[in-house]
């Protein structure tokens, strides 16, 4: 528990530092430096590419994670296990390659009237796709033996900070923008290489061994778990990223750079989530192997209470510094763009309300239903997608999101309710919506002051204190109130 919780701690750290590097690439650097155009080329290839590298990997990323205890070795071969890996990933890699070549035209023609300058780094996909399939395959190799830090540093620190540098040679027109994107594949070719010299001079592996000891029980149990977890994973992370892929080929690259902009914007309303998460599998994995269900249950509840305050309070802290956003990024296509960030915000906090079912039903024995959901996650929002961008473009891509995280949301509490006899709604959960409403609408009617930086932090603080108070005061959550008190107490304040 000493590893995990060391190199929690050391994740978390270098994550926020990756966001904080992330926040001043997309929010200052881009919209000075870059037209949205041309930052929504750089998003449609990050989307398509992710989806590439997917599709690529077939599922061996959690494949590898679940499987490696089981044929780890002194020798370092572990059976030959690295080698199978590497075998399937080069398979999955060459055959969604032939069929991205093949059916050149048919995506030509879907992007070459919304999107024509994407088609012109169209083979520029294929090593930027590799890469990032390599490297999240090694960053599975790397997490096998608990050396998770430097994959996190590469990824979400170093690759960042270059992407800083090469936004500032544009803007000081050292390189065009067409080689920035060929610095943007170099970049992540450069990750990988990293890693991949890292983890060799650990000496844990042998990455190509003819000491396979693999048999045709193993490839069966690897390919049946393989197909879960790429139904399971893939099609949630696919999903992610198809909204983009559809705006660029039905709308266009300007919409596609302001879209990605609010996503990252947004994406820190899902921070308290995915927290959670990290902490609430384990302890619920362990509790259905002692059908503990109570305790789960206890979980269950808190979660969706605590996640519903936190991300209701971030979701209305950015929504209300809506005209402070628009004047940091001091660009003119973000006019009238209020209700992409709105059902952005919203999607998010659908998803965090939620709070850990996704968790259960993985855990569960009737995991297999996790994969299902997620899969109709992806149909729906190919399905909404198609019918509202057409009607409402950008907004629509959004509303599109909105509705598909709900409509899964509530699937899957509603499974969990009928399955497992748990439901963790009630009406604390009123009170919730009922504040985070109210001082949603004080937050827009509060003066503005003219220097936007000094109303944001005035804005923000008020809003906090308006609506802690009214959290605490109405004893919602015993955690936070619990928390609150710790604080007062270490200041010297007595209850």
């Amino acid at each position: 528990m000493g590893i995990v919780l060391n190199q929690t701690f050391k994740n978390t750290f270098v994550s926020y530092i990756g966001l904080i590097i992330g926040y001043v690439n997309i929010i200052l650097l881009y919209p000075a430096y870059f037209s949205i155009v041309e930052f929504g080329i750089i998003s449609l290839l990050t989307s398509i590419s992710f989806v590439y590298s997917q599709l690529s990997a077939i599922g061996i990323e959690n494949t590898f994670l679940k499987f490696f205890p089981s044929f780890k070795t002194d020798d370092k071969h572990h059976n030959g296990f690295i080698t199978f890996s590497i075998i399937v990933i080069l398979i999955g890699f060459s055959v969604v390659t032939l069929f991205y070549i093949l059916f050149k035209p048919l995506i030509v023609e879907s992007f070459i009237e919304k999107s024509p300058l994407f088609l012109n780094y169209y083979f520029w996909l294929i090593p930027l796709s590799f890469f990032i399939l390599v490297f999240n395959i090694l960053e599975s190799i790397s997490r096998a033996i608990y050396k998770t830090v430097i994959s996190v540093f590469l990824k979400e620190v170093l690759f960042r900070i270059l992407i800083t540098i090469g936004i500032i040679l544009v803007g000081f027109k050292v390189i065009s923008f067409e080689y920035f994107v060929y610095f943007y594949v170099l970049i992540h070719s450069l990750i990988f290489l990293i890693l991949f010299i890292y983890i060799y001079r650990l000496k844990e592996y042998k990455f190509w061994s003819s000491k396979n000891t693999l048999n045709k029980k193993n490839y069966k149990e690897l390919f049946n778990y393989g197909v879960f977890s790429f139904l399971a994973f893939s099609s949630y992370y696919i999903s992610l990223n198809v909204d983009r892929i559809m705006l660029g080929s039905m709308v266009g690259l300007e919409m596609v750079g302001i879209f990605q902009l609010f996503v990252f914007v947004t994406t820190v309303i899902g921070f308290p989530t995915r927290a959670l998460t990290k902490i609430s599998v384990p302890v619920i994995s362990d509790c259905w192997q002692k059908n503990n269900v109570s305790e789960i249950f206890n979980i269950y509840f808190k979660s969706t209470i605590n996640l519903f305050i936190i991300s209701s309070f971030i979701f209305i802290c950015i929504i209300t510094n809506f005209d402070n956003l628009i004047k940091i990024l001091n660009k003119p296509e973000f006019n009238d763009t209020f209700f992409i960030l709105l059902f952005l915000g919203l999607s998010f906090l659908i998803d965090a309300t939620g709070g850990v079912n996704s968790d259960i039903l993985s855990t569960s024995k009737k995991y297999k239903f996790d994969s299902l959901f997620n899969v109709s996650y992806l149909v729906a929002g190919i399905l909404l997608n198609l019918i509202f961008i057409p009607l409402y473009q950008g907004v629509g891509a959004a509303i599109a999101t909105a509705l598909s995280i709900l409509i899964v949301n509530i699937i899957k509490w509603n499974f969990i309710r009928r399955n497992f006899k748990m439901q963790p709604f009630n009406f604390f959960h009123f009170k919730i919506l009922c504040i985070a409403c109210i001082v949603f609408i004080l937050g827009f009617i509060l003066p503005k002051m003219e220097n936007f930086l000094l109303d944001a932090i005035y804005r923000c603080i008020t809003i906090s204190i308006l609506y802690f108070t009214l959290i605490i005061s109405l004893k919602i959550s015993e955690d936070i109130n619990e928390k609150f008190y710790k604080i007062l107490a270490r200041v010297g304040i007595k209850k």
